[in-house]
């Protein structure tokens, strides 16, 4: 029997500590970079911006080193290729790496509760002693059933983070808009904007709408906790999917740096056969 170990990055958020396999899972840490941005640069609200440094591929292969003395088959699940670099250092390293241990790195095409999901599965099947192939297959077959939804209303974090145009972002944080994205193939993807609170719940309403019978849902709220009705979404969730589970979360640090605290979203992993 092959001994599996998951290896994921610091923006991974799991629906709760204890997951079966938990001890098989390993978390390769970002790192923050925070300044004062001036002149026409990104900066948040309060002035200060803050950005994710991914770790490098030398990282990558101290921590394949260390996890290859007690594993010989090693997943590397990252957050989406198309949000951050860090999968083609994943990448990178494994090709530099020359140690007995079998390497796969799998882009996740998500991040947040979405690569939590992802993460928490493998480790499942995993310590259900499924072999590697079948585990990844399971993981494959995962990673297109997971959807996710999120209203970045400070979009300066998206400048920031290099996902558009600074001006832009000003002009819409202006208007005060609610702008809601989709992650989509692993890209972050404008769907449409909203004016209101009541808006949004709205549109997240339709979104779960679009289900059959989905295996998991969580919602993520910003800091703030005012930034979407949390509880006609349980609600809603419950008596429409009553044998669905699901979880409400603060949204993360190193997700917050990505889209700003006061996002809010919406993730949705669909049954696989």
């Amino acid at each position: 029997m092959s001994n599996v170990c998951i290896l994921t990055d610091s923006t991974v958020q799991f629906t709760h500590p204890n997951y079966p396999g938990h001890e098989r899972v390993y978390v390769i840490p970002f790192e923050f970079q925070t300044s004062t941005q001036q002149g026409n640069e990104s900066r948040s609200r309060s002035g200060l911006a803050q950005r994710l440094i991914p770790p490098s591929p030398q990282e990558f292969v101290r921590f394949y080193a260390q996890l290859s003395r007690e594993y010989d088959t090693i997943f590397v699940l990252t957050l989406s290729s198309l949000l951050n670099p860090t999968n083609s250092f994943a990448l990178s390293a494994s090709v530099q790496y020359s140690n007995h241990a079998t390497i796969d790195v799998i882009d996740s095409q998500t991040t947040g509760i979405g690569l939590g999901l992802l993460v928490q599965a493998a480790a499942a099947a995993a310590c259900a002693g499924d072999p590697p192939v079948e585990i990844e297959r399971r993981m494959r077959a995962s990673i297109p059933r997971v959807y996710m939804l999120f209203c970045i209303p400070e979009l300066t974090y998206l400048a920031h983070s290099g996902y558009m145009d600074y001006s832009q972002a000003l002009v819409g944080e202006m208007m005060r808009m609610l702008p809601i994205f989709a992650i989509e193939g692993g890209r972050l993807t404008p769907m449409e904007k909203v004016r209101t609170r009541r808006h949004l719940f709205e549109s997240f309403l339709e979104f779960i709408n679009e289900f059959d019978a989905p295996a998991y849902i969580a919602l993520v709220r910003g800091v703030s906790h005012n930034t979407i009705r949390t509880r006609p979404v349980r609600q809603y969730v419950q008596e429409t999917f009553p044998n669905t589970s699901f979880s409400e979360h603060t949204i993360a640090p190193h997700l917050a740096a990505l889209f700003g605290p006061q996002s809010t979203g919406l993730v949705i992993m669909e049954k696989l056969d």
